[in-house]
């Protein structure tokens, strides 16, 4: 068995592959057998160990630039208001509970319908049940209405 390559070769082949192998390794160091490597050192294409602090601190001085501009241009930001509104939101509101409503309104427009009462008090115009206006104008007619279209409505 070769011992720079682990294989087993005899001779020619053997020799061979030894060579190449000892010259791919050329000019390598070898490892330290306790596990430290000779060769390894600091690299030199690395960026500088003063480069970071300096990009942070350009950083940080650019953000506080620009936070100081802008309380300088809107001073009137940093107030703290109250945005609320200070009016109620226009109608319609939203319905809590919409069967509730819808038989409140059912309720209110059958009385209305149902009983008298004033539709503008100042003009002296009432309102009457609507089976009571039904029927005076099935036996008094309407009064401003055009006489053709009461024949035409007995046809």
């Amino acid at each position: 068995m070769d011992k720079a390559t682990g294989l087993e070769r005899s001779g020619i082949a053997g020799a061979a592959a030894a060579l190449l192998f000892g010259w791919l390794r050329r000019g390598r160091p070898t490892p330290d057998p306790e596990g430290r490597n000779p060769g390894t050192r600091f690299e030199t294409r690395d960026a500088p160990p003063w480069l970071f602090p300096l990009l942070g601190g350009l950083a940080a001085g650019l953000i506080g630039t620009v936070v100081v501009s802008l309380l300088l241009i809107f001073p009137q930001a940093a107030r703290d208001e109250n945005r609320a509104l200070t009016t109620p939101m226009p109608e319609p509101r939203l319905q809590t509970d919409p069967a509730a409503d819808w038989q409140r309104y059912k309720t209110e427009s059958m009385n209305r319908l149902a009983g008298y009462g004033w539709a503008d008090r100042e003009h002296g115009i009432a309102h009457i049940p609507i089976d009571e206006a039904t029927r005076r104008v099935a036996a008094h007619g309407i009064p401003d209405w055009p006489a053709d279209a009461r024949q035409e409505g007995r046809r």
